[in-house]
């Protein structure tokens, strides 16, 4: 009887974070280029980080303990408050939270930016 409590008490375990995996890619689907800053607060809510340079803006989002031992983040591009692309990424660090994982863009890396084209 003890076991099957065990078995039981696991299985509610791994399903609990196994339903957490899909939670910021079920509300990025719903976001799509050109969606203002509004849009973007409206499916996701608040960032937990945002980073800014110029015209160009990233919103970043983390849902902790997503997975078996990751960390699920987003990190939203948007220029001149209209989102041109999202990046995914996951972070493995055993013991932690969020805060502190967030990662720092280079705005060059920007979905849509282009350094410089020169005729040779």
């Amino acid at each position: 009887m003890r076991f099957i409590i065990q078995i039981a008490a696991l299985s509610l375990l791994l399903f609990a974070t196994s339903c957490r995996t899909m939670v910021l890619a079920n509300k990025t689907i719903n976001i799509n280029q050109g969606d203002p800053k509004s849009r973007v607060m409206e499916i996701m809510g608040t960032p937990e980080d945002r980073q800014f340079k110029g015209k160009y803006e990233i919103w970043q989002y983390c849902i902790t303990g997503a997975g078996f031992g990751y960390h699920d983040y987003r990190a939203i591009w948007m220029v001149d408050g209209k989102v041109i692309g999202i990046t995914s990424y996951k972070d493995r660090t055993p013991a932690s939270s969020c805060e502190g994982h967030f990662k720092s863009f280079n705005i060059e890396d920007a979905p849509d930016f282009i350094l410089e084209i020169r005729q040779r």
